[in-house]
């Protein structure tokens, strides 16, 4: 079976930066939106809020735009991290592509070490 983090590696190393949707930077939201793309679906467009009541609004909002799903490739994974939500695409059971400043730039990393964070896994249905 292939690789299936060969069908991202053009993407391995872009640049983080808030506010990035590609192509040459990406924050974790812009690159969720090019990795939806690449897959032929065009979810909306949002710049990501920095403070937690503006977060908890915009997800009470925009959740029911998502289902939730069990952990699967392609799914996408929202995760809190402090003062902040994050989120990234499964791209296997044990792994995921995502950006963030502490890689300066789009990885993969295992998503066990991202478990504890974890608050689920979303499919958009939009």
């Amino acid at each position: 079976m292939a690789d299936a983090a060969l069908e991202f590696i053009d993407l391995i190393g872009v640049p983080f930066e808030y506010k990035g949707r590609g192509p040459d930077t990406f924050d974790c939201y812009g690159l969720l939106r090019e990795l939806y793309r690449r897959q032929g679906h065009d979810i909306p467009d949002y710049i990501s809020p920095t403070d937690g009541a503006r977060i908890s609004a915009l997800f009470a909002n925009q959740l029911v735009l998502w289902r939730e799903v069990e952990p699967e490739p392609g799914a996408a994974v929202l995760i809190r991290v402090p003062g902040n939500m994050h989120c990234g695409m499964l791209i296997d059971r044990h792994r995921f592509i995502h950006t963030w400043e502490g890689a300066g730039g789009v990885c993969i990393e295992e998503i066990d070490d991202w478990k504890s964070r974890v608050l689920g896994y979303y499919r958009y249905v939009g």
